[in-house]
């Protein structure tokens, strides 16, 4: 069901995409090169537990809040350090977990000559934590993955929109669960 989700989220990130290409081309500006950057998103979110709170949760959804910096140093390259709050999830017992992240993420970068439009993609490592119902708090080891395009406005501000996906291990409680969460967002970056 994730992997479903995962292909709307793509579609929507596209259309959004499209959609700012309407209204970018006339303004767009070509981004500086190098140089410290700062950003946020909001969207969705989607949790998958992969049965380890007794398919309690399933597949479940929830807003996304991320903040982010990092420093570009090339035109194709750059390291950022991000911290996203995936939200909390509810089952049909009111239980709940909330999900949030630390994590580090190298991104490559595709401009697209000077007309303001970047393709962009991350690979990322970190710490998610998990918090159920005040019974459980843990936090594991996660990689991630991710794709967006932005559009900048002039050189220094830009409007995105992006899906990313974390995934982890968890066998705290017995056998060994893969979960995930899935964004799907809208930010902005500031390059200074």
């Amino acid at each position: 069901m994730f992997y479903c989700r995962s292909t709307i989220m793509m579609a929507k990130a596209i259309l959004t995409g499209l959609i700012l290409s309407v209204f970018g081309v006339a303004n767009a500006a070509e981004p500086k090169a190098k140089g410290p950057y700062i950003g946020a998103a909001a969207g969705l979110s989607i949790f998958d537990d992969d049965g380890s709170f007794g398919a309690a949760f399933g597949d479940d959804e929830d807003t996304s809040l991320q903040v982010y910096g990092g420093y570009k140093f090339l035109k194709y390259f750059a390291v950022e350090a991000r911290y996203a709050d995936f939200g909390t999830f509810s089952d049909s017992f009111n239980n709940s977990v909330d999900l949030s992240s630390l994590s580090v993420h190298a991104v490559g970068i595709i401009p697209f000559g000077t007309s303001g439009w970047e393709l962009f993609g991350q690979v990322g490592y970190g710490k998610i934590k998990q918090e159920a119902s005040g019974f459980y708090d843990e936090d594991d080891n996660a990689g991630s993955a991710g794709i967006g395009v932005r559009w900048f406005i002039n050189p220094t501000f830009a409007v995105a929109a992006q899906i990313d996906a974390y995934v982890w291990q968890n066998d705290d409680i017995g056998d060994a669960y893969d979960l995930s969460v899935g964004t799907n967002q809208i930010g902005v970056l500031f390059i200074f």
